[in-house]
């Protein structure tokens, strides 16, 4: 009986023991599931924010290879033309009996000269699909380089002073186009034309003695390798948008207007157009010519 006794508490002795083993195992197992849940979640978090940085930086890539591939085009288009320029052994501006001139069509059809803004040598002059220079080959005749930019001498002081004054608060830019020719705009377009059909090509060039960089007074803006579309997400953008008016330029061509200007948005495009307009149309929020003036724009006739 003693001997039955015994046994019978040792069995319930070592049945609890077992009892409180089993419990403390199944707690350390839950212990280690979660641990190993909560790492395997962090593990797909980790990848899936991998992988969206991956996603991320391949759409920039590609949106940055799409505007250096666009800014070599343009360049080479810009090249070609000076090519035919020097060939032809005439001076800037001279329309060139050997250019492919059939290739422009309806240049002067519909051009609206009867405004107070006709005069091609103001700085108040309005360039556009509507409105063109008068006469078509105009060439201002106080053209000066300096600082990567050929300009109107009229602008020149504002440039050079909003180059130096962007370098010093740590925001320098470049220049990727200014002055051009009627000879390289007939060239560009053409060569737009040939690549994109006269209709495309009107979308991303204006027709020789419709653009603003025959003018003198534009400037194409670029940082840190950023041309064209790139250009508005730099700090250097921010600058501009920040101090340009204080020099007397703003940005001719803003998002959301294209029915007004007849351009899309070029966040590297800058039109001098005197310290008085320029702080007068941010003060108002007025984001284009035409609409400071009052002048027609959009596209052509």
């Amino acid at each position: 009986m003693k001997f039955l006794y015994a046994s019978l508490s040792c069995f319930a002795h070592n049945y609890r023991y077992s009892i409180a083993v089993i419990a403390i195992l199944l707690i350390l197992w839950g212990v280690g599931a979660r641990v190993v849940w909560v790492e395997m979640n962090k593990e797909i978090q980790n990848r899936e924010a991998s992988n969206q940085l991956e996603i991320e930086k391949t759409l920039k890539l590609s949106e940055e290879f799409k505007a250096k591939r666009l800014a070599e085009n343009e360049a080479e288009a810009v090249r070609k033309a000076n090519q035919v320029e020097e060939a032809a052994g005439s001076g800037l501006g001279e329309p060139k009996t050997n250019m492919n001139t059939n290739t422009v069509t309806n240049t002067t059809a519909g051009c609206n000269t009867a405004n107070s803004h006709n005069i091609p040598a103001s700085i108040d002059i309005l360039v556009n699909k509507k409105h063109c220079l008068q006469p078509l080959t105009f060439t201002p005749t106080d053209l000066v380089t300096s600082n990567g930019a050929t300009l109107s001498s009229k602008a020149l002081n504002g440039f050079n002073q909003m180059f130096a004054d962007a370098a010093r608060d740590g925001q320098p830019f470049t220049v990727s186009s200014s002055y051009r020719s009627y000879g390289t705009q007939v060239s560009t377009y053409n060569y737009w034309v040939s690549v994109n059909g006269q209709q495309g090509a009107d979308t991303v060039s204006a027709r020789p003695g419709h653009s603003e960089h025959q003018t003198g007074l534009a400037v194409d803006i670029g940082a840190n390798g950023c041309d064209l579309d790139c250009f508005g997400s730099t700090t250097q953008y921010q600058w501009f948008q920040a101090n340009a008016a204080n020099y007397g330029f703003i940005q001719r061509y803003y998002g959301g207007f294209e029915q007004i200007t007849g351009y899309a948005s070029e966040e590297w495009h800058y039109r001098y157009v005197g310290v008085s307009v320029a702080q007068d149309m941010k003060s108002k929020n007025v984001k284009t010519l035409e609409q400071y003036w009052g002048l027609e724009g959009g596209n052509y006739r």
